[in-house]
């Protein structure tokens, strides 16, 4: 057992949004970036309504309209929430993961219970949570588990199949003489709920009388009858039976679809179905038509009144029946945890949320693009727009650098989709560009591989498995390249030299994971043009292992790749077409009394460079790293264990202006607050933040903005000293001591608040200035230190 002390993420809902400035999180924090559209369980606790997501759980606090989010964050334990259930005697909020892993929320504590999630037994999902008094009876895919919330550990379990077998366990309800009523996949358990030999199976009584051939996954006790609801093999719609007086009989309010849960307060029963919730008075009485959800999951009325809905679309919902109003409650966030690939540019960054399978064949995601300006989230998606709906599988998205307005969505089955002002303009295939489909396919399925700009805003796109599989966009005008090699490619990357790097899939039709192309600048003089293959032959590029998965252009022009063995690096990418010297290099690193190329063994899926010029890299099974310029030293290495990485397999790294990292992985993006940013030719927008530095803060001060290369000098409102220095020392692995310290990551300083003693900087206004190498560009901004 666990225990961890956690810290809520409020906000107002009836604020205006605060502006860009105060969205910034410390240098060193996390911050999730989540879906809250999907609402999956809802949970009444007199002065909070919690609402939880597949990815985390959220309150409104009744008494002034603010959310709080519990994260990973801010100390919840694992990611995947099946629902939460409160316990209102014992102030106990329980969190349910698909994994079995088990959260209580008491008095702003966290208690990770993982007993079920460790034992080898079969089926470990917690269908359902009961309580009955301080004990929690968890509906689980092989029998019921009986938690004591007060002594906080398991207390017993039940298998109360056939024999003592394992059946999978999906609702419980007791009745008024304290008889449980238990649906399972097979049937109808019933036992005394004070019986002392429950974990006897013996104890447990079928109930033949109702079909134990069926499943029965809903249940509840309200106006003295048990409700229960049945469901039968692929029937379109469940059966809401009621039991009473030793007799079982079909409620005649029963709607005709599935049933998601039954629910109850002392006043209300709520039937939330598939598309459609009602609520029923003490007589049974249809009391109110619950509205405002579009596809619900979970229904609850409050102990006021009040109908809570979590929608799978639209978030949470609230509905007064006296009056009708509706409110939507929407933290924001991406529409879905998926991300195949990002894309930053200045402080944007797009999701692209599709992706194809290990065979490069399409996954039929629904097509979407998810933006966010360092802000707010917006979602671009197919059902809005019937542009991008014609569409499916978003892998790749490029931004035109002459107007980032416009954007280009490369999908893997149709062809190309332009975006502008966050909604799809236009589609190009077949029949508009010079795109070809995928050879031995109709036309229609052009798949688009990856999309890439050139520093013109021309768009390139690869397509895969033709042999015009190379094209170009000059305006309206497009323009084909005949490379006569036809297999599936993936993303594309173009370097300071104009050539374009693109990523093959490695396999028996080919034994090259790499293919670099040079039009030399003349892309309508074919005869300039040409290619090569590589692969881990000496002389053809010597790429380690044998599939590519990651490729990016350092600040030095270095081309560094990721693979399934490692990373190596092409220092001289401009002597591809020369003859000359051009291999990949592994880099050697030492651990312990080993050398040892770096990362050899482990699978790189993602590579990016921030404002220093470091490398940030995401592996297959390892989580993140942070490796120095030359990726000879290790800053930092997260993994979901020791850090609130959502999982340690990732997907894709992108870096916006500001220094925040984004880290896609296969439970979502998360992104943290580094020491490095990307500088400007002059100051731009320059702030402090936190600003002001409270007593209660002690990480770090960061200033934003700053010209490339500044110097740096900060001094107290007399002109004391604390800190005068040059760009780019101490390096970033030096913070955290105890003296003066700083440095300056492209465009961002960083200070620890101390002075050259060592101690923390007194209460007053400091004031920056900063300074190109040839000392103009001169600025002063104030940092208020309140102790």
């Amino acid at each position: 057992m666990n225990r961890l002390h956690y810290l809520f993420l409020t906000f107002f809902l009836l604020t205006l949004a605060p502006a860009a400035h105060s969205q910034q999180v410390a240098i060193g924090q996390w911050r999730d970036e989540l879906p809250y559209a999907l609402v999956n369980s809802v949970a009444d606790a007199g002065t909070r309504i919690y609402a939880s997501t597949p990815y985390a759980v959220f309150y409104i606090n009744r008494e002034d309209n603010s959310v709080g989010r519990i994260t990973k964050i801010s100390g919840l334990s694992d990611i995947g929430i099946r629902g939460i259930r409160y316990n209102a005697e014992y102030k106990t909020l329980v969190i349910a993961y698909t994994n079995a892993n088990i959260d209580l929320i008491r008095d702003n504590t966290v208690i990770n219970i993982s007993d079920i999630k460790r034992k080898p037994i079969g089926n470990k999902t917690i269908n359902d949570v009961f309580f009955i008094g301080k004990n929690a009876y968890l509906s689980c895919g092989f029998g019921i588990v009986v938690l004591d919330l007060v002594k906080e550990e398991i207390r017993d379990t039940y298998y109360i199949g056939q024999n003592g077998a394992q059946v999978d366990v999906l609702a419980i309800t007791k009745d008024s003489h304290d008889t449980l009523f238990v649906g399972t996949e097979k049937g109808i358990y019933r036992a005394p709920a004070n019986d002392p030999n429950l974990s006897n199976f013996a104890t447990w009584v079928r109930d033949t009388r109702m079909d134990t051939t069926a499943s029965y996954p809903a249940a509840t006790f309200f106006s003295g009858k048990v409700f229960i609801s049945k469901r039968k093999g692929a029937a379109p719609a469940d059966t809401i039976y009621t039991y009473e007086n030793g007799k079982w009989q079909r409620w005649a309010n029963t709607p005709d679809q599935p049933v998601r849960n039954l629910a109850t307060s002392d006043q209300y029963l709520m039937v939330t179905g598939n598309n459609h919730v009602w609520a029923y008075g003490t007589n049974l009485e249809l009391y109110a038509n619950v509205y405002g959800a579009e596809y619900p999951l979970y229904g609850i009325p409050d102990h006021t009144g009040l109908m809570w809905v979590g929608d799978t679309y639209t978030g949470l919902v609230s509905f007064q029946p006296g009056t009708g109003l509706i409110t939507h409650v929407n933290l924001g966030g991406p529409s879905s945890a998926m991300a195949f690939s990002m894309t930053g540019y200045g402080n944007d960054i797009y999701i692209a949320p599709g992706g194809r399978n290990t065979s490069y064949g399409p996954t039929y995601t629904r097509p979407a693009v998810y933006h966010f300006n360092n802000d707010a989230w917006f979602n671009i998606e197919g059902y809005r727009n019937p542009v991008l709906n014609q569409a499916y599988d978003v892998v790749s998205v490029a931004v035109d650098p002459s107007d980032p307005k416009r954007i280009w969505a490369g999908t893997f089955g149709k062809g190309v989709v332009e975006i502008y002002n966050d909604s799809a303009v236009k589609r190009y295939t077949y029949g508009n560009s010079s795109l070809r489909n995928f050879s031995g396919s109709d036309t229609s399925d052009i798949r688009v591989g990856g999309v890439a700009t050139d520093p013109d805003g021309n768009l390139w796109v690869v397509c895969s498995f033709n042999n015009k599989c190379l094209h170009l966009k000059r305006g309206n005008q497009w323009t084909s390249f005949s490379i006569p090699i036809e297999i599936d490619m993936g993303q594309i990357l173009i370097d300071r030299h104009g050539q374009k790097w693109v990523q093959l899939r490695y396999g028996t039709m080919n034994s090259n994971p790499l293919l670099v192309f040079t039009d030399n600048h003349t892309p309508d003089n074919p005869a300039d043009d040409h290619y090569r293959l590589l692969n881990a032959a000496a002389g053809s590029g010597k790429i380690p292992g044998t599939t590519l998965y990651a490729m990016a252009e350092d600040k030095n022009g270095e081309i560094w790749i990721g693979t399934d063995d490692g990373i190596a690096v092409f220092y001289t990418p401009e002597n591809a077409f020369t003859g000359e010297n051009f291999d990949a290099q592994q880099i050697l690193v030492t651990q312990g009394n080993n050398v040892e190329y770096l990362l050899s063994g482990e699978t790189v899926t993602a590579i990016a460079v921030d404002g220093a010029n470091q490398k940030w890299v995401g592996t297959d099974r390892g989580g993140v790293y942070l490796f120095s310029e030359d990726g000879t030293k290790e800053i930092f290495h997260f993994t979901a264990d020791d850090s609130p990485l959502l999982s340690d397999r990732i997907t894709c790294i992108a870096l916006n202006k500001d220094g925040n990292v984004f880290f896609g992985t296969d439970n979502g993006v998360i992104s943290f607050r580094a020491s490095a940013s990307s500088g400007e030719e002059t100051n731009h927008d320059v702030y402090a933040f936190p600003n002001p530095v409270k007593e209660d803060y002690d990480g770090f001060i960061a200033v934003k903005g700053l010209v490339k290369n500044a110097s740096v000098r900060i001094t107290d409102i007399n002109g004391t000293l604390v800190y005068a220095g040059h760009a780019g020392s101490p390096t970033v692995e030096s913070l955290g001591g105890t003296s003066a310290e700083t440095g300056v990551y492209g465009g961002q300083v960083v200070w620890n608040g101390r002075n050259f003693d060592g101690k923390k900087a007194g209460t007053g206004v400091y004031l920056v200035f900063s300074a190109d190498d040839n000392g103009n560009e001169k600025l002063v901004t104030k940092i208020l230190i309140v102790r």
